[in-house]
């Protein structure tokens, strides 16, 4: 068993398995060992329905010996290899249920009763130890991805899932903002992991499975149902209003590192590990940033101009976006916002209803659609959508079944479809749409159509944006809604971001989740000369190549490189939501590049996710800016080693603990060092993910391919 897992505490992992609109990986119980992309590889056993010893009677007057003893004869039919099993149950015969001691009757009953089979109640290690002790030269080895089959009920609840994934992103950005509070030897308070723990906790909760009551769907307004579904809704209400709470904390706690002067600043914040450039969204009162007279936003650093967009205005100040430009590693950057005695000059471009153009990117807009029938990439000098596809890029696609047991969809898209100009700015110029689609009607308000598009196309960076907004009606039929994009290169294969690392489409286990997915922050269309990334803030599931809904494939294979973002549905028969209601908004972001590596489309999506937080001060008499550019950290070396997160150490040491993964497969090296004056690092350690030191370490940290690191640095 390699260091890596018993040092962090992971060494073995036990599944319990239900087949309910899913099929099995593995025609029988099976141990392998499963391996990680790094070599790296766990004990784990894929063991029959998590309650099958309730199939026996484990927790009733007795135990049924017809149905255990089939059990057993069937696995002896199928050649299991062992003269052991682990057989989980429950303490009654229900989900989740707690523990029954009618259990230890039972078996001692059996085992006075029966010479063979011997029954024992175990703790789950006990089996795993067996197997270990016996059989660990002879286990199969499998490094491949398990997906989930029960992840499309995610798409149950859109509105609470995209919280709960922006939440978990800011949380990324708040725990390096605590980090470069840490190393720049700020105060912290002494609650922060308990508060973080709880913000987990709510997230974890709301992530877990099932979604509401097992009758949520034959009675989806029942008084069970609501509060069932209240209660799972009020995890992600939690932790997105405790996080929210704590980014200000954040912010604050940082803010004394941040400096006035003699005219207002923008203090824009990078706590990712690699230096970016990007769009700063930010709120400004009209005292500092006023709308009626012209003014400038100067980065101090190069003296450039920034560009920069208002989005819309309240009362007392401007939703703006700002495109900046190389802003340090954990670290920060500083603006000037400079009033001009000038007229305000109005743009002369002619907007076009079916056409954007900028130096990177051609998009034409079908009037039919509304969606994005040519999408012409200059640098790569070729057209990105699949005309062979019936759908085009961006177009909303509604679908309907007959049951929830019977996948015969019926698929429709927009009508009396609206095209008018968007805006023009200095930042983005787009183009509005808006249409009728089916499930979606107006609000209360009559404010809203069925569907509101905005496509915007940046003007100094390579990215088209595509911004929904849909009131959603209520309905208990089974239904869903998709957005398609029929993208092409030459020899391509979809690439999307997993848990941990980046998969193939097709790269998985035999019999886990084939016809959905779920991308952690970007899914990617790559060739041998290109690819194309595509990035949701809000939607985590996917369907590729095709609308796949009832194919059960237990050998996916590579397909063609269509992807279909899948917004909502309410496809389960029980434990989810029968409805969603009101207004949502969601979005994507796409690129394409030469560069067809992990470590492009992985900063791009995380670039894209995790925002820049920014203070803004007005002028302050007598006060001198010294430093336009900060950093705390320099993280010299192979850039294809990702700093995954940043968080102060536990239990209150001067400390900060990084979370390095390797993205390209390939060793690399890397070079840590302090930027802080009087703050060198006193101990480089080794440490797992809960924080305990494994080994010491020098600042030089070799990675081999695609492994994953825990450092603790000591100030």
């Amino acid at each position: 068993m390699p260091d890596y897992f018993k040092n962090t505490g992971v060494k073995y992992l036990n599944m319990g398995i239900n087949e309910t609109r899913s099929i099995l990986p593995f025609d029988l119980p099976n141990c392998f060992w499963w391996r990680a992309p790094s070599g790296e590889k766990l004990l784990a056993f894929r063991a029959d329905h998590y309650m099958t010893g309730n199939f026996f009677g484990m927790e009733s007057p007795s135990i049924k010996e017809a149905k255990m003893l089939e059990h057993l004869s069937d696995l002896d039919a199928k050649k299991y290899p062992f003269d052991k099993i682990g057989i989980q149950f429950s303490g009654y015969f229900t989900d989740n249920a707690p523990p029954s001691t009618a259990a230890c009757r039972l078996v001692k009953e059996w085992n006075e009763k029966y010479e063979m089979p011997k029954l024992k109640l175990a703790v789950a290690s006990e089996f795993f130890e067996y197997v270990e002790k016996n059989y660990a030269d002879k286990l199969p080895v499998y490094q491949k991805a398990w997906l989930d089959w029960w992840t499309d009920g995610a798409g149950s609840a859109s509105r609470e899932t995209a919280e709960v994934r922006k939440m978990q992103n800011l949380k990324q950005v708040d725990e390096g903002l605590f980090a470069m509070v840490a190393i720049k030897g700020g105060e912290l308070n002494p609650n922060l992991q308990a508060e973080t723990d709880h913000i987990a906790e709510n997230a974890i909760f709301y992530d877990e499975h099932t979604f509401g009551a097992d009758e949520s769907i034959d009675r989806p307004y029942s008084e069970n149902t609501a509060h069932q579904w209240l209660q799972k809704g009020a995890y992600a209400w939690e932790a997105l209003k405790m996080q929210t709470l704590l980014h200000e904390e954040a912010l604050a706690r940082y803010q004394p590192f941040l400096k006035k002067a003699d005219f207002p600043v923008i203090h824009v914040i990078n706590s990712l590990g690699w230096k970016r450039s990007g769009i700063v969204k930010l709120f400004v009162d009209f005292q500092v940033l006023p709308i009626n007279r012209p003014v400038k936003i100067i980065d101090l650093s190069t003296g450039l101009e920034v560009p920069a967009q208002m989005i819309h205005k309240r009362a007392e100040g401007a939703y703006w976006e700002m495109e900046v430009k190389d802003i340090p590693a954990m670290g920060n950057k500083t603006l000037k916002i400079e009033l001009l005695n000038e007229p305000i000059l109005l743009t002369t471009e002619d907007p076009k209803l079916d056409e954007l153009e900028n130096k990177f990117y051609r998009l034409t807009i079908d009037k039919l659609t509304g969606a994005i029938n040519s999408l012409y990439d200059k640098e790569l000098q070729r057209e990105l959508i699949d005309t062979q596809n019936p759908w085009k890029i961006g177009q909303a696609i509604h679908e309907t079944m007959p049951s929830r047991r019977k996948y015969e969809p019926v698929h429709t898209s927009v009508s009396n479809v609206k095209i008018e100009t968007g805006s023009y700015g200095s930042v983005w110029k787009s183009i509005k749409i808006s249409a009728d689609l089916a499930g979606m009607g107006k609000g209360a308000d009559k404010s809203q159509n069925g569907l509101d598009v905005e496509i915007r196309l940046y003007n100094n960076i390579k990215k088209v944006e595509l911004k929904y907004t849909a009131h959603k009606q209520i309905i208990t039929d089974p239904e869903a809604l998709y957005v398609a994009f029929p993208f092409a290169l030459p020899d391509s294969r979809i690439v999307f971001e997993t848990i941990g690392g980046t998969l193939t489409q097709g790269d998985q286990m035999p019999g886990s989740s084939s016809d959905w997915n779920v991308a952690q922050n970007f899914v990617s269309v790559r060739g041998k000369t290109g690819q194309i990334v595509i990035v949701s803030d809000e939607i985590p599931l996917w369907q590729f190549s095709d609308l796949n809904m009832g194919k059960f494939e237990r050998y996916p294979k590579r397909g063609k490189t269509w992807l279909y973002s899948w917004v909502m549905n309410n496809y389960w028969f029980t434990n989810f939501r029968a409805y969603q209601e009101g207004g949502f908004s969601w979005s994507y972001q796409l690129t394409s590049s030469r560069d067809t590596s992990n470590t492009f489309a992985t900063k791009f999506g995380w670039g894209e996710r995790n925002s820049f937080p920014t203070r803004t001060f007005p002028a302050a008499a007598k006060n001198e800016l010294k430093e336009v550019l900060s950093e705390s950290l320099k993280i010299d070396g192979s850039t294809n080693v990702l700093l995954v997160n940043s968080r102060p150490a536990l239990n209150g040491k001067d400390a900060v603990v990084l979370h390095f993964r390797e993205l390209e497969g390939k060793d690399a090296d890397i070079n840590l060092s302090s930027l802080v004056a009087g703050r060198d690092i006193k101990l480089i350690s080794i440490v797992n993910a809960m924080g305990k030191k494994v080994a010491r370490s020098s600042a030089s940290l070799h990675f081999n391919q695609f492994e994953v690191k825990f450092v603790e640095l000591e100030f």
